[in-house]
C-alpha cells in the first residue's frame, strides 16, 4: 500500500510516497481507511530528528502524522466498542507510527466515533491540537468559569482550539495575534478582548491573568510573569529551562510555569471533542487542504 514518509531525517523535501506492507489488526485494535490526515509542528520537529534520541530505535522508513479520520475496515477479536463501517477519528502514536497512509491499525484506545454534523475529513484537524489545548488548560492549569486568559498565537491550530475550549469553560478570553488576524477572530469566534503584539508589548502591562496559554512557545517566563496574577500559572507549548525553573522571587509569589507536552490522546478525550462539535461549540479550523499526491 502507499503511504507518506522518509528515509532519512531533514526538511519537507525528504518527504516521499512510499510503499509499506499493508498492517493486520492485533487483538485490540481496528484497522482504518484513511480519509484524512493533519500535519502538526510536531510532526515537522520529528522528521527534522527533534525526537531523534528515542526516534532512532525505529528503523527507516517513517511515516509521518499522527492524526487522521477514516473508516474502519477491520477489527481485532478483542474490540467491542467499535464495528466495521464506523466513520472515526483518532492520534497515532507521535513517536513511533504514523497515520499517512492508505490503511493504519490502531487500538481502540485511541479512536472515537467522528461528529456526524461535519465532514469525515474535518475531523482529522482535531486530535493534536485538541490533545494540547486540553492538557494545558484542563489538566495543567485548572481552567475554571471566570479566571482570566491570555492566549498567545490566538490565530494558529493550538490557540483557535483554545480559544473556543475557553468559550465553553465561559472564561475571560484575552487573544493575543497580529493586525491581519484581529477582525478574523472577532468574527469567526466572537472574541471582544484581542492584543495585536505587533504594536502592544504583552509583557509590559499593568493588566493581570490567572492563566497565560504560550500557544506558540515564544515568550519568555521571567518577563510574562509580570502579567500573571499572584497565584497565577504560565503553560507554554515549548520546552524552555529557564521557563521551567522558578526563580526565588517568582516562587514566594507563587507564580508557576510549566510546559505541555502533548502525549497520546484517548477515547474520552475525543468524545468530549466529537460532543462539542456535534453541540456546535467547537469547529475546526483548515487553512488549506492537500490531495494525497501533492
Amino acid at each position: 500500500m502507499k503511504a507518506i514518509g522518509y528515509n532519512s531525517y531533514g526538511d519537507i523535501d525528504k518527504l516521499q510516497i512510499l510503499e509499506v506492507e499493508s498492517p493486520k489488526p492485533k487483538r485490540h485494535e481496528v484497522a482504518v481507511k484513511v480519509s484524512a490526515i493533519s500535519i502538526n509542528p510536531v510532526d515537522l520537529k520529528k522528521m527534522r530528528g527533534g525526537f531523534k534520541p528515542i526516534t532512532s530505535i525505529k528503523k527507516f522508513p517513517i511515516i509521518t502524522a499522527c492524526d487522521f479520520s477514516g473508516e474502519i475496515v477491520e477489527i481485532g477479536n478483542d474490540v467491542g466498542a467499535f464495528k466495521v463501517g464506523d466513520k472515526v477519528f483518532g492520534m497515532q502514536d507521535i513517536l513511533f507510527t504514523g497515520s499517512a497512509a492508505e490503511k493504519i491499525t490502531i487500538s481502540q484506545k485511541y479512536i472515537s466515533l467522528a461528529p456526524n454534523n461535519f465532514e469525515l475529513s474535518d475531523s482529522a484537524a482535531i486530535p493534536q491540537v485538541g490533545n494540547t489545548s486540553l492538557l494545558a488548560l484542563r489538566n495543567i492549569a485548572s481552567l475554571r468559569k471566570g479566571h482570566k486568559l491570555l492566549i498567545n498565537g490566538a490565530s494558529g491550530g493550538v490557540g483557535t482550539f483554545a480559544l473556543q475550549m475557553a468559550k465553553i469553560y465561559e472564561a475571560d478570553i484575552t487573544a493575543v495575534t497580529s493586525d491581519r488576524n484581529i477582525e478574523w477572530i472577532k468574527n469567526e469566534f466572537d472574541i471582544e478582548n484581542i492584543i495585536d503584539y505587533t504594536k502592544t508589548d504583552i509583557t509590559d502591562t499593568s493588566d493581570k491573568y490567572d492563566i497565560i496559554f504560550d500557544a506558540n512557545g515564544n515568550l519568555s517566563f521571567p518577563k510574562i510573569s509580570n502579567s500573571l496574577s499572584t497565584n497565577g500559572i504560565y503553560v507554554t507549548t515549548k520546552f524552555n529551562i529557564y521557563n521551567n525553573i522558578d526563580t526565588a522571587k517568582q516562587f514566594f509569589k507563587r507564580k508557576k510555569s510549566r510546559t505541555v507536552l502533548s502525549g497520546r490522546t484517548s477515547t474520552s478525550n475525543l468524545d468530549m471533542f466529537r460532543m462539542w462539535m456535534e453541540d456546535g461549540k467547537l469547529k475546526p479550523v483548515i487553512e488549506k487542504t492537500y490531495s494525497f499526491d501533492q
